[in-house]
């Protein structure tokens, strides 16, 4: 079977254009509709019960904590639409921040380029994790959570015990975590770029198109000549490159970096992209609801820290709200998959 040049793949007619009028375009809508909705809920029930939470600067608060997660639930979105998931994205961002850091401050001549090595460290590590699960098959969760534990070994052997001190960023990292823009942090506006960047790979380009054509029906996909190897390994290296982004952003926020920079933001970053309307097993959602998700999970965490809540109930409240969103990603999907199955009747007995 030969592969499709998407690039030269007509305007109209072609699967990928056609994927965009079924069901992943139908669950799309009403997930995002469903996010912005629960938003709007917790916004009016922190405001009722929490007087200082309905504040300017509180909001300013609330998009600076989200926005690295935003970020980095912009590179999971790539692997989820796909039918995988990224469980080494904590590892990469601290691995990437740690290493970088550390160079550029045992070498200044390094400084300038610090983004540059940042993001060929991203993508050779999440190459790796798209070779695990696409030519090797094994399943994303088994290969993600080994290499968790692999990079997040690296990194502790690679720092021995010692810490990256503020004063070996390079000043203009420094800058950055400090800087306004408009307003906002500039990590807000940052973070606005990568997902409307992510967001219009994923509408405007054929790669874009492919891995929710792959989630959606990866038979299908590969029966119209999409390689599903390739695609898994373009989406896991993405976020690599996403995700170092990220850590680079986390570390120079954070100042003084140890080796266990950006452990367990994994699970909140999954836990962004799942309450924001991507679906779990793949073929439906947008990066635009993932940020969304960032911004609620900030929010539930803000409003509750205003209410005093101790942290465990904090934990499980996020928790409860991941299993409420994966329970209305199945009930969404079963419904449209129905909804589907019986136009396609209608279809063949007209």
């Amino acid at each position: 079977m030969t592969t499709t040049d998407l690039s030269t793949a007509p305007p109209t007619g072609s699967f990928l254009d056609r994927f965009g009028t079924t069901s992943g375009a139908l669950a799309l809508k009403v997930r995002f509709l469903g996010v912005l909705v629960f938003l709007l809920l917790l916004v009016v029930t922190f405001t009722i019960t929490a007087p200082r939470f309905l504040t300017l600067d509180n909001g300013r608060s609330i998009l600076f904590s989200s926005a690295i997660l935003m970020i980095a639930a912009a590179g999971q979105t790539l692997v989820v639409l796909t039918g995988n998931l990224d469980l080494s994205v904590g590892s990469i961002m601290g691995l990437t921040a740690y290493v970088v850091f550390d160079l550029s401050g045992e070498t200044t001549a390094l400084q300038p380029f610090v983004i540059l090595i940042a993001v060929l460290i991203g993508a050779v590590l999440g190459f790796i994790n798209g070779v695990l699960v696409s030519f090797l098959e094994i399943p994303s969760i088994v290969a993600t959570l080994g290499t968790l534990s692999i990079y997040r070994g690296s990194v502790s052997f690679y720092a021995d015990a010692k810490e990256v001190t503020s004063g070996q960023l390079p000043q203009y990292m420094r800058d950055l975590a400090m800087a306004n823009w408009f307003g906002l942090s500039a990590y807000v506006w940052l973070a606005a770029g990568v997902v409307a960047l992510v967001g219009l790979v994923l509408r405007k380009t054929p790669g874009g198109r492919s891995l929710y054509a792959l989630g959606s029906n990866p038979k299908a996909a590969e029966y119209f000549g999409l390689s599903s190897n390739r695609i898994i390994l373009g989406a896991y290296t993405g976020a690599g490159v996403v995700a170092a982004i990220a850590g680079l952003l986390l570390g120079a926020r954070v100042g003084n970096i140890n080796s266990l920079l950006g452990s367990g933001i994994e699970l909140q970053v999954l836990a962004a992209v799942v309450i924001g309307g991507v679906s779990i097993w793949g073929g439906s959602g947008s990066v635009f609801g993932a940020a969304v998700g960032a911004i609620v999970l900030a929010t539930i965490n803000n409003g509750l820290v205003l209410l005093q809540v101790q942290e465990y109930y904090r934990l499980l409240i996020q928790g409860a709200a991941i299993v409420a969103a994966v329970g209305v990603d199945a009930i969404v999907r079963k419904k449209v998959l129905s909804a589907t199955t019986r136009r396609r009747i209608m279809e063949v007995d007209a």
